[in-house]
């Protein structure tokens, strides 16, 4: 491209003299003014050249377009990023745009990573767990006793991880007044909040969670959590004395219960929330939801988050 500075536009020419007097490289300074060129030829066609009108909408599209229509390797998606990120905070910082609209975009790594087999759930791994749960295979005398009381609660968590795609801190915040039972819903308000639309299996499992816990400290009122921590030594559910109420499973004890579990389903090798979340979201996907919808019942805002998911499946599928 022999795009020469003086034809870019003033905020463009502004932000690479803006480099140059901070002592960038020549070759620095070109390959910004080419990704900046390629940028500008983008909103020229859309935005009739408009940068202050360019939206997070605009921002995913064409990072969509480098990445499905032009194939860019992952090095360069991740260079372009790093310099509209540089140049359109550069814009807000000199007040020529009212705000960033990259601000609200994705900016870490993991949105260009490669997904690998090894960080998803297998089905007969998450087929194993579940078998395990609702069995005392391997449990002491103790475990037993308690088992079912305690495993209706781990179980309706590994199913929210696995077939709704939440995440570690989404999950651990959800309080009582979320759960609405009588119409099927589940609010997230935590991350990307969301209405979760549950079905009628997992409608009867929480019911059931919820009725086995003695009711004295049954999550009731609001602000009270739904997932209540365990105590073994008592053999029931925990009350918190402080906040006068059930005691939050927190996210370390959450983790700790998908360690134990796995390890006695026979997992060897290490699983977390976001094993089950990128299981989730790569089985929608594969069985032919659309990224858009995808990206509604994950309360997502950009499609950047779903790049690298998008790369595995049309990878496996051409396979």
């Amino acid at each position: 491209m022999n795009l020469q500075p003086e034809l870019l536009p003033d905020g463009m020419q502004a932000f690479l003299s803006f480099l140059q007097s901070r002592g960038r490289k020549p070759s620095t300074l070109k390959r910004y003014e080419y990704d900046l060129a390629d940028f500008h030829r983008f909103i020229d066609v859309v935005l009739d050249g408009e940068e202050a009108a360019v939206t997070p909408d605009d921002i995913t599209t064409y990072f969509h377009i480098l990445a499905e229509e032009r194939h860019y390797q992952l090095r360069t998606l991740k260079r372009i990023q790093t310099v509209l990120v540089r140049y359109f905070r550069f814009l807000r910082d000199t007040k020529r745009i009212a705000s960033n609209p990259m601000a609200e975009l994705p900016v870490d790594d993991s949105v260009w990573n490669v997904l690998k087999e090894e960080e998803l759930i297998a089905p007969k791994e998450m087929k194993r767990l579940m078998d395990t749960l609702e069995s005392d295979s391997g449990l002491s005398d103790k475990q037993q006793a308690v088992r079912p009381m305690l495993a209706p609660r781990n179980i309706v968590i590994l199913k929210l991880f696995y077939d709704y795609g939440l995440r570690m801190h989404e999950l651990a915040s959800i309080r009582i007044e979320h759960l609405h039972l009588t119409r099927g819903e589940l609010d997230i308000t935590e991350g990307n909040p969301r209405t979760l639309k549950l079905t009628k299996e997992l409608q009867k499992q929480l019911y059931y969670y919820l009725d086995v816990i003695p009711q004295a400290v049954r999550p009731s009122f609001d602000g009270e959590p739904l997932f209540v921590a365990f105590d073994f030594q008592r053999q029931t559910y925990r009350w918190s004395y402080e906040n006068d109420q059930p005691k939050n499973l927190t996210e370390v004890a959450i983790q700790k219960m998908i360690r134990e579990e796995r390890k006695r389903a026979g997992i060897e090798r290490a699983i977390s929330a976001t094993h089950f979340r990128n299981s989730y979201i790569v089985r929608e996907l594969e069985s032919g939801v659309s990224p858009e919808e995808l990206m509604d019942r994950l309360g997502l805002q950009s499609m950047l988050t779903l790049t690298k998911y998008i790369r595995y499946v049309n990878e496996e599928a051409a396979g």
